[in-house]
């Protein structure tokens, strides 16, 4: 029989190697199904600022945060280098307009050269037909024949090149006369007055050149948009972007505000995939705006899809296997899954809320 000392002993290391099991049973409550996006603030109307001749910069006339008008001047430009290229176009187009003429001194040299091949083809021929006559009457030598026969040959070969030659230069010279009509027409195009001017009301965001830098046809000297009427442009992947639609509810937050959310609404869906990204562009608009915004602030959001009331939810980490609960440490349950969020999911059949749930 064992001493009563060693049975307490045994009793109490039992007792303390006790596993603590987690329980929960399902909550009855709202879900709020939704999709997650970030993106950033953006101004309507935002356009940059190019300008139509290339110069050097010689002042500023507003400044980042300015406000402007409809046709307000931005800046001013030394367009003499501009006005340059303008009377070279000029002076090309003027070049071509005399090259495509039949009678120009391009086509009239090369119509000039087909005329001596045409002739030159002309006796050649003669010379050859009238030597095959004799051949075929077996008077001459081959030697003769062949000499008439390789004249020819090379005549009509000469003849042939010249005329196209003519055809091809004839085309290549109205190519090149409608591209220096196009290239007069954009360097004329608002000649009476070059100095970049605001295309809407607005306010300044960004100012991309100093006074004495070199502007340029091809890159943007500044940044206008909406002073009021901003909207979100949001991001939303591949996977997610077929659940998201026009009018859905959108709960976003911004870092300026970190402890408050606000509403928006989805207004717009851009059909184009970012390669890279693999994302979709989605544009939704404040129906709550916060006091102070400026295009560019980053936000982060959620775009509802569905809310459910009274709804049957337990946390996501108490389902396994996408539709297996446990009611006993080894003992699964299939469920069907309704909505979920990032916390709580929906259950549908397979259990009640009476139901003990053991984590797994």
């Amino acid at each position: 029989m064992l001493p009563r000392a060693l049975i307490v002993l045994s009793l109490v290391y039992f007792t303390g190697c006790k596993e603590d099991i987690d329980t929960i049973t399902p909550t009855i409550g709202t879900i709020t199904e939704s999709v997650y996006a970030s993106g950033v603030v953006k101004a309507a109307g935002q356009y940059h600022v190019i300008p139509t001749a290339n110069g050097t910069l010689l002042a500023l006339l507003v400044q980042e945060g300015d406000t402007v008008k409809a046709g307000q001047p931005l800046m001013r430009i030394d367009d003499r280098t501009s006005s340059l290229a303008t009377n070279n176009a000029f002076a090309q187009l003027r070049n071509l307009e005399r090259n495509v003429r039949d009678d120009g001194p391009v086509l009239g040299q090369l119509k000039t050269a087909m005329d001596q091949a045409r002739d030159k083809l002309a006796v050649d021929s003669a010379n050859y037909m009238r030597q095959k006559a004799l051949w075929e009457k077996e008077i001459g030598s081959r030697s003769e024949f062949d000499q008439r026969e390789l004249a020819y040959n090379s005549s009509r070969s000469a003849y042939q090149r010249t005329q196209k030659a003519i055809m091809e230069t004839r085309d290549k010279l109205r190519t090149e006369l409608e591209i220096a009509r196009n290239t007069v027409a954009i360097n004329t195009a608002g000649n009476d007055d070059r100095t970049p001017r605001s295309l809407i009301d607005g306010i300044v965001y960004d100012i991309m050149i100093e006074p004495g830098e070199l502007a340029t046809t091809q890159k943007p000297v500044a940044v206008i948009g909406s002073a009021t009427d901003l909207y979100l442009e949001l991001e939303v992947d591949e996977y997610d972007i077929r659940q998201v639609k026009p009018g859905q509810m959108v709960y976003v937050t911004l870092d300026s505000y970190a402890d408050q959310a606000f509403a928006a609404e989805i207004t717009r869906i851009i059909p184009l995939m970012d390669q890279r990204s693999r994302t979709f562009k989605v544009e939704a608009r404040f129906t709550e705006t916060p006091a102070m915004l400026y295009p560019n602030f980053t936000v982060e959001a959620s775009i509802v899809l569905r809310t459910k009331e009274n709804a049957l939810t337990v946390p996501a980490s108490y389902v396994v296997d996408n539709g297996f609960v446990l009611i006993g440490k080894d003992e699964r349950k299939a469920v069907k899954l309704g909505a979920r969020d990032l916390q709580q999911v929906e259950i549908l059949e397979g259990i009640d809320a009476n139901t003990t749930l053991y984590k797994p």
